[in-house]
């Protein structure tokens, strides 16, 4: 058998394969190129997509952002403003409150001092005037200082018995009043000049005398002698007498 022949026919039929298989495989690394190239750009674009619409969100993010701190800027100035109002407002209030404390104790101090003034002064009121301000003048507390009656009240307390005590100070005021005289009790009418002094007499004309005010209350001075004048004088008080006339008294007024 001739081996020759056999070879050379070999040799020419894989000559004439090898073109015919390097082309396909050409074309098919083409076609893949040419995919992947596809799919390449494919993902470019979608990420160019994906990105714009990030750009897009980040932008509306940024200016959303920018929007809330412009806001938060403003509100903390409104509040910073507010705050610094507020300081003041409530500096001003301490200052009035303190001022108000300040005025408080000076005017506990005062109604204090008018207190014990009073408490003194009541000592020298006559008789029928101490009874008609008793209800007043036993609110007077005993010490000022450990008082827990509000201030006001305290305040009124007084005024209302200075004015009383202004009131009959001002006028003649008339009383029928009950005397010991000579160890007995007698009735007899007594005219209080304010309170500079007072005369009384009895009904029959009797038995008469003077009184006037003193440190420790009203001390008074049986005189029958005045009697007839003293009687007189009452009597043109009352409106008994129609003659207005003069009547001498030994009274000193000081």
């Amino acid at each position: 058998m001739n081996i020759r022949p056999i070879a050379i026919a070999l040799t020419t039929c894989f000559a004439a394969f090898a073109p015919a298989h390097a082309e396909q495989n050409a074309v098919a690394e083409a076609k893949s190129t040419l995919t992947k190239w596809v799919e390449t750009r494919q993902l470019i674009s979608e990420e160019k997509a994906d990105w714009k619409v990030e750009q897009e969100f980040l932008t509306s993010t940024q200016e959303l952002l920018q929007e809330q701190a412009a806001t938060l800027e403003e509100q903390v100035k409104e509040l910073e403003d507010s705050t610094t109002e507020a300081d003041e407002k409530r500096n001003e209030l301490l200052l009035e409150r303190a001022g108000h404390q300040r005025a408080g104790t000076a005017l506990a101090a005062q109604i204090k001092g008018m207190e014990v003034e009073v408490k003194q002064l009541v000592k020298q009121f006559p008789e029928p005037l101490q009874d008609k301000l008793e209800p007043l003048i036993i609110r007077i507390p005993d010490n000022p200082e450990e008082s827990e009656i509000p201030l006001g009240q305290r305040l009124v307390n007084i005024l209302g018995i200075l004015a009383q005590a202004e009131k009959f100070n001002s006028t003649a005021n008339f009383y029928g009043e009950t005397r010991e005289v000579g160890g007995q009790k007698i009735s007899v009418l007594t005219l209080y000049w304010g309170m500079s002094f007072a005369v009384y007499v009895d009904t029959q004309g009797k038995v008469a005398g003077f009184g006037k005010p003193g440190p420790d209350g009203w001390v008074w001075e049986e005189n029958n002698a005045i009697a007839p004048d003293a009687k007189r004088f009452i009597d043109m008080y009352e409106g008994n007498i129609e003659n207005i006339e003069f009547v001498q008294l030994p009274i000193e007024i000081k």
